[in-house]
């Protein structure tokens, strides 16, 4: 009997095939449904194990503190980093008793030329004078080299750490909850930038 509209029978075709087969029984035959698909986004238990790493800046260290209490509140991790300035180096008069040796000391000054000064009160009631805050040591020695010469001996250079300013703040979360809840933890914080985790 005739197979299909136009001929016979053909012997080539897929049962005879199968018989021809070379090792037939490593053949696996599956349907088109149970083949994954590369190109398919991945099913959503599989993101729920991604994680997502971000780095929010350009806060002040209130904000930044805020912001982790606000993260670890919605379950992401969060660490705090204090960006740390660099050292700055003071050209000071220290070691006053108290504010009536400060005075006398500034008065002193002033009669030398030197108006640009400031008064830091210390713990215990002991005073200093700061009379220049510079970025490197090589600017504060010669800023000391110029009030030697106009008669100034008791000032001397102090390099001082600066407590942070501004922090960053990491985040670390599941992705499918920490991204969608991001953009609403930062939005207090006008200046904030976000940046991915360096890898």
């Amino acid at each position: 009997m005739g197979q299909g509209y136009f001929g016979a029978e053909d012997p080539n075709r897929e049962p005879d095939r199968v018989n021809q087969q070379l090792q037939p029984e490593k053949l696996r035959v599956t349907s088109i449904a149970s083949t994954p698909d590369a190109s398919a986004p991945p099913p959503p238990a599989a993101l729920a194990n991604d994680l997502a790493c971000r780095v929010v800046g350009g806060l002040g260290m209130v904000d930044a503190e805020a912001l982790k209490a606000a993260a670890l509140a919605v379950g992401a991790e969060a660490q705090l980093m204090p960006q740390v300035d660099p050292v700055l180096y003071l050209v000071v008069i220290g070691d006053l008793a108290n504010a009536a040796a400060a005075e006398k000391k500034a008065a002193e000054l002033k009669r030398f030329g030197v108006s640009a000064q400031e008064t830091v009160a210390l713990d215990g009631g002991r005073q200093e004078i700061v009379l220049g805050r510079l970025p490197n040591e090589a600017a504060a020695k010669d800023f000391l080299l110029g009030l030697n010469k106009l008669g100034i001996k008791s000032a001397r250079v102090e390099a001082r750490d600066q407590p942070p300013a501004k922090a960053r703040v990491e985040l670390r979360g599941a992705a499918t909850r920490l991204l969608p809840q991001l953009p609403r933890l930062i939005a207090p914080y006008a200046d904030a930038s976000v940046t991915e985790c360096p890898k």
